[in-house]
């Protein structure tokens, strides 16, 4: 009983300071709670707080220089609904069909992948260097599909953040968090060359119709292709 109520306390808390400073917005509060809770619920407060820290990161990152980001890409810097989801479900459900499996591994991949992306795009966007993934033609910064080598450095920071926390947290062996390093920086470039083909416009967008996909449908898409790659891996 004291355990429920303090991982229910963990859960209120979390809730309240992210809508204090306006982490998210209301309906991403909501979904990252519940998503929270469930992940809490069901693997224990260990797995909440990997996922606590790709949050705590991306939050970081997406706040720095906002002001700067928001004049190249001309968009809001808070995160909403959707991109909780996209980010989030994937992690959840392997958190679901891993209390009678150990998809610990599975679990931190998701979100090296996740955390990957988020950095690769929030401070990637930062440098003036940007070329298509499709076609290394030069890009302007920000556009979907474009990457760059400081993009790249972070993305591998963030997955080397998650593989780190993974083995105190998730018990992963050091093999093991060295595949989620290398999931995590495959599963940013599945996302690069999603974003190039299918969301992006412009030379490096090997689609000439409309946008087919949004930033959030390739967020769960490369979430979902990397984290089946780890279990065929794991599988075999």
């Amino acid at each position: 009983m004291i355990d429920l109520a303090i991982k229910a306390a963990i859960c209120i808390a979390f809730a309240a300071i992210v809508y204090k400073y306006k982490a998210l917005d209301i309906g991403g509060t909501l979904f990252a709670t519940f998503i929270g809770a469930i992940i809490i619920f069901l693997q224990g407060i260990s797995w909440f707080l990997l996922l606590l820290v790709f949050f705590i990161t991306g939050t970081v990152a997406t706040g720095y220089k906002v002001n700067f980001k928001k004049r190249r890409l001309q968009e809001k810097a808070r995160r909403k609904t959707m991109n909780v989801i996209a980010n989030g479900i994937v992690p959840t459900i392997v958190a679901i069909f891993s209390i009678e499996n150990d998809f610990s591994f599975l679990y931190a991949s998701a979100i090296a992948v996740a955390l990957a992306d988020t950095l690769a795009s929030e401070l990637g966007v930062l440098s003036d260097k940007a070329y298509f993934i499709t076609n290394f033609k030069r890009a302007p910064p920000g556009t979907n599909g474009a990457i760059s080598l400081y993009g790249e450095v972070w993305a591998l920071i963030g997955s080397l953040i998650i593989a780190i926390f993974s083995i105190p947290l998730l018990h992963l062996e050091p093999s093991y968090a060295l595949g989620v390093v290398i999931i995590g920086m495959l599963g940013c470039q599945i996302d690069s060359v999603l974003g190039a083909t299918f969301q992006g416009k412009g030379k490096g967008n090997i689609v000439s119709s409309d946008t087919l996909l949004t930033n959030n449908d390739v967020n769960l898409i490369s979430i979902s292709i990397s984290t089946l790659i780890a279990y065929i891996v794991i599988a075999i």
